[in-house]
């Protein structure tokens, strides 16, 4: 009976060390995103991995094995470090208020039956611009009917069932502008606001390796390079804050994260609801330096997957000559 007992004690001895190793492999492989897709995906779940990690390491240091259980947790605490800790946030720019506008972002799920409950809170929060995903052909009619009070609007076709992305606005798009699509994952348009124009773009990725998000990074980023004047991308990005993919994005628009760390995506179902809490971040909103005084919140659930995001902002009062007033002109660039 002594000789099973210290057995079975080795054996909980050695899975308070492997378990903690398990979590450690795909942890450390999503810090190598920029070396291959495959090393990116497993970015995408570095909170998570991180707090198994450290949920794993307890139980060694509870049998006594601190190395071990210390080891794994500096690594866990470190990783979940880069991602918890925030950025620091750019100077405000000081001088007279701008006005401020209002940009709301949702993947709507095509197949949404809560659709009534979406345009309630279009209609609550009357946001001055709307990005979409997803705008299935179920959806079309229902937006339809809010049109009168978004007359200018660009969608883009759909690739699959799934839908396209849509940018709706209560705002007119630039004089002399023309909104357009890029390959059905971004949909672009200058929009004016009281003088001053925007490139909104909303923006929507496949999935992370083995789908094809960086075939779709590699299609957009020649176009988002050529891009002038106060930007903003929002969007369904299916990639998390920290991945290569948003690093990639943001180095070719020159644009930053306006949000930071902001769980948005849970399966849909009741386990949406927790998704401010325990989800993955991966819709966001990115922006150039002109566009200033930014502020995000996740918005309540309305039957999609994903968690509505507002972004209210004001736009930098540089006078808006050169450059800016370039019509969008998305001709394929040269390889």
């Amino acid at each position: 009976m002594q000789c099973m007992t210290t057995k079975n004690k080795s054996w909980v001895a050695l899975a308070a060390v492997l378990v903690p190793v398990m979590f450690s492999v795909p942890l450390v492989l999503g810090f190598f995103g920029a070396a291959h897709p495959f090393f990116d995906a497993f970015a995408h779940f570095r909170m998570h991995l991180a707090i198994l990690m450290a949920i794993a390491a307890v139980p060694a240091l509870i049998l006594g094995l601190w190395r071990e259980g210390l080891m794994a947790m500096v690594l866990a605490l470190t990783a979940l470090g880069t991602v918890l800790i925030p950025s620091p946030a750019p100077p405000a720019e000081a001088g007279t208020a701008q006005p401020q506008y209002k940009l709301m972002q949702l993947n709507l799920r095509y197949d949404n039956r809560r659709q009534a409950d979406v345009l309630r809170l279009i209609a609550r929060e009357a946001p001055d611009v709307i990005t979409l995903q997803e705008v299935s052909t179920a959806w079309r009619p229902r937006l339809k009917g809010i049109e009168e009070r978004y007359p200018y609007n660009l969608y883009c076709s759909n690739r699959s069932h799934i839908g396209g992305v849509a940018i709706l606005s209560r705002r007119p798009f630039a004089l002399g502008t023309t909104p357009q699509c890029v390959d059905s994952l971004i949909g672009l348009a200058r929009i004016d606001f009281g003088g001053r124009s925007v490139i909104v773009t909303a923006l929507h990725l496949d999935w992370p390796w083995p789908y094809s998000q960086a075939a779709n990074v590699a299609t957009i980023n020649p176009y988002l390079e050529r891009l002038q004047g106060p930007l903003i991308i929002a969007g369904d990005f299916n990639a998390t804050s920290w991945s290569q993919t948003l690093k990639s994005i943001g180095d070719a628009s020159r644009t930053t994260s306006a949000e930071g760390l902001r769980p948005s995506w849970l399966i849909n179902g009741t386990l949406a609801r927790g998704a401010r809490w325990i989800g993955l971040p991966i819709d966001h909103i990115l922006v150039s330096n002109r566009i200033i005084q930014t502020r995000v919140e996740t918005l309540p659930p309305v039957g999609s997957d994903h968690l509505p995001l507002m972004l209210r902002f004001s736009i930098s009062g540089v006078d808006d000559a050169g450059p800016d007033q370039q019509t969008v002109m998305l001709e394929k660039p040269k390889q």
